[in-house]
């Protein structure tokens, strides 16, 4: 009996866990050889360091043929393309979307991606009241997992979710 009683007190402490993050690697550097618009305007990428991740509807990055077709001579590694949530709505926006669009197409997220996404955020926001969220999105290495980005305490740190938005270990 003692034994069943230690167990279902593991078995609450461990469902209580928190899963700690991890720092987070160094920001790399921003590519050189890359073009960046804003809102359809050609930018630096100076001006990035402006735009608070929040701020953001979507980015698209472009390489290759497309970036070819739709800028003619444009820079080896990629252009960016990034919307603010200010001005997706503009017609001049809307104009330079469309183009970008018609040649490289948005895929939109599942219902399942937001809510997996979603519940990522809150678990941050909850566990971490003080953290600055940077980014939430796919895990480069595991495909249906979530890796998040944030700040707390002066220190970069990272944790990666699973499909339904639960900590995992690393």
């Amino acid at each position: 009996m003692a034994s069943l009683v230690a167990l279902l007190a593991l078995s609450a402490a461990l469902a209580h866990a928190q899963v700690a993050p991890t720092p987070a690697p160094a920001q790399k550097p921003l590519p050189k050889n890359v073009a960046y618009y804003v809102d359809g305007q050609k930018t630096g990428s100076d001006a990035l360091t402006k735009i608070a991740p929040s701020d953001i509807s979507n980015i698209n990055v472009i390489k290759g043929a497309d970036q070819q077709q739709l800028f003619g001579v444009a820079p080896s590694d990629g252009t960016v393309v990034i919307t603010t949530k200010a001005g997706e709505s503009s017609p001049e926006v809307v104009a330079f979307n469309n183009r970008i669009n018609a040649v490289k197409p948005l895929v939109p997220p599942t219902a399942a991606q937001v809510a997996g996404v979603e519940a990522a955020k809150a678990y941050i926001l909850k566990t971490y009241p003080s953290a600055k969220l940077e980014m939430v999105g796919p895990a480069r290495d595991k495909p249906g997992y979530y890796q998040t980005f944030f700040t707390d305490g002066g220190k970069r740190l990272q944790l990666l979710f699973d499909g339904q938005g639960q900590p995992v270990k690393q």
